[in-house]
């Protein structure tokens, strides 16, 4: 239901310079005393103004100027604690600022009493009480002061990380396309279609051959595999394993030193190099043949 007349207007005051309203009961007695207390300051100067007038003949004057004291005293305090009532502080500090409020109200009080026909014999006493109560007033109104601002930049600062946060994920999700998981899955496809694994350069074999032998595998469709023999063979020793894989890494020369080998060598060679030369004479031979029939030819 929405407020009307002066509790509406002090809603919206409150919302404007302090915040949400969580208690209106906070609203009403802050403001209340608030204003009270204003008023009292008020009253108490134009009352103190009006007593310079007034002749000091009389003992007017001196009612005047005790009673200006008196609504001044009790008026500052009134407004601090209106102050800390209205901001959003626990309940301990409202019953401290209490406490200094009355200790103020009482040294009011007691100066009534004495002023002013005994003032200079109890004024140590009033002014002691209303210090006390003063320097507790002033010292709650300040921590409840201090708490709201520091609340206020720390939920303003959460509230900037936040929403900056929030709103560049947003505009970043917002950029990226939308990717599905059928896209995920078909691009993994294409990425492991071309891709051999192996193991350190070696392609990958299970070292099993899976042999079929059944002339009625033709017909797959009708006749399954129950009938069909499978012969398996497997690679060979560990001992050719690490040989062929030295042979892949590279960089070990294989030498084979044997007397028998190497004479067969030097033997082959002779034999070959014999072989040449006889073919090269040979060759020389008929050439020179072929020049003396070209020779007997021409003279003949």
């Amino acid at each position: 239901m929405e407020r009307t007349g002066p509790g509406a207007f002090l809603h919206s005051l409150y919302r404007r310079y302090v915040g949400p309203v969580r208690d209106s009961r906070d609203v009403y007695a802050g403001f209340g005393l608030f204003f009270t207390g204003v008023g009292l300051v008020v009253v108490s100067i134009a009352v103190f103004l009006w007593s310079t007038t007034v002749s000091p003949s009389g003992t007017f004057k001196f009612v005047l100027r005790e009673f200006a004291v008196t609504a001044g005293a009790a008026g500052l305090p009134i407004v601090l604690f209106g102050v800390t009532v209205l901001l959003p502080v626990s309940r301990r500090i409202d019953a401290a600022a209490g406490f200094g409020v009355v200790a103020c109200l009482i040294a009011a009080v007691r100066f009534t009493q004495i002023y002013p026909q005994a003032w200079y014999t109890y004024s140590s006493t009033v002014v002691g009480i209303y210090a006390l109560g003063a320097v507790v007033v002033v010292a709650t109104a300040g921590t409840a002061l201090s708490g709201y601002h520091v609340e206020r930049a720390t939920v303003r600062t959460e509230a900037e990380l936040s929403g900056g946060s929030t709103s560049g994920e947003s505009e970043a999700a917002a950029d990226e396309p939308e990717v599905t998981d059928e896209q995920v899955r078909r691009d993994i496809e294409d990425a492991m279609e071309g891709a051999e694994i192996n193991w350190g350069g070696v392609e990958r074999d299970s070292g099993r051959t899976l042999t079929l032998t059944d002339s009625s595998l033709d017909d797959a469709d009708s006749v399954g595999l129950g009938n069909a023999s499978a012969k398996e063979s497997r690679g060979g020793s560990v001992d050719d394993a690490v040989a062929g894989l030295q042979s892949l890494r590279g960089g070990q020369k294989k030498t084979a030193t044997s007397d028998s080998g190497t004479s067969d060598q030097v033997n082959a060679l002779a034999e070959l190099r014999a072989q040449q030369r006889e073919r090269e004479e040979a060759a020389a031979d008929d050439d020179a043949d072929g020049v003396f029939d070209r020779l007997r030819s021409l003279f003949s």
